[in-house]
């Protein structure tokens, strides 16, 4: 167990975020409330991802490494569905043949107008047995992990905080708690698309339960997260100290 001064840093540091998430659900962003809330969302799972991770792991792999062991996101390493059939139809090398099978076999079962949840998605493990190993890349820097939901919820944190946008035209409302598709026809061109939804609800979900195992966590582990940032004058952290 950890010692009385980390049992109270640990106390203090979370007390400080949970204080902050409160602020964020209980305010009102007019017409960009889920945006605003998204993204800021994601700040606070960056800067807590920092106290479980080495200084010299990537972006990437430090987020997806945080959702992996504190967000209890059980579809975080299945692959989307969409994503994988929209990459084949892109790649018509024959090697692709098995995977591409089973996808469309797969693929056909969504029935317009459904709202489907992960669970429709396959996993992994499935594909990446169908998946031919010669050509790992098969469309510009494209591979198969990156179709996985760990990969697209980074992609949907750079799209907020770099670019200030939900990507997808997806739409969600209050009561959604958990990531779905939905079907869209396009009304000019009659194409329909399954929308990927990370509705504001399972942010709010993740970080709430990050909170809870990032306890447990620093108790059991004896981390004081405090130690875990620079703090001084200086806006250069080798500077400090």
């Amino acid at each position: 167990m950890s010692t009385p001064e980390i049992e109270e840093s640990i106390s203090q540091f979370l007390q400080f975020f949970e204080e902050k998430i409160e602020i964020v659900k209980t305010s009102e962003f007019r017409d960009s409330n889920s945006l605003f809330k998204k993204t800021l969302y994601v700040g606070f799972i960056d800067a807590l991802s920092k106290t479980t991770a080495h200084k010299k792991k990537g972006n990437r792999d430090r987020l997806i490494s945080f959702l992996l062991y504190f967000c209890e996101w059980k579809e975080l390493n299945k692959i989307s569905l969409p994503h994988l059939v929209r990459l084949l139809e892109k790649v018509p090398d024959p090697e692709f043949r098995n995977v591409r099978e089973h996808a469309y076999e797969e693929f056909d079962k969504w029935g317009s107008g459904q709202i489907l949840d992960l669970s429709h998605d396959p996993d992994y493990e499935v594909i990446n047995k169908l998946w031919p190993k010669e050509i790992p890349k098969p469309l510009e820097n494209i591979q198969l992990s990156f179709l996985k939901h760990s990969n697209l919820f980074y992609k949907y944190r750079n799209s907020l905080v770099h670019e200030l946008r939900e990507p997808g035209y997806g739409m969600e409302f209050k009561e959604d708690k958990r990531p779905f598709y939905h079907a869209m026809e396009n009304i000019d061109t009659g194409l329909e698309t399954w929308e990927l939804v990370y509705p504001l609800g399972f942010y709010e979900e993740i970080i709430s339960t990050a909170i809870i195992n990032l306890r447990t966590y620093y108790r059991k582990e004896r981390i004081d997260p405090y130690k875990l940032y620079n703090f001084g004058t200086y806006w250069i952290d080798e500077l400090n100290g």
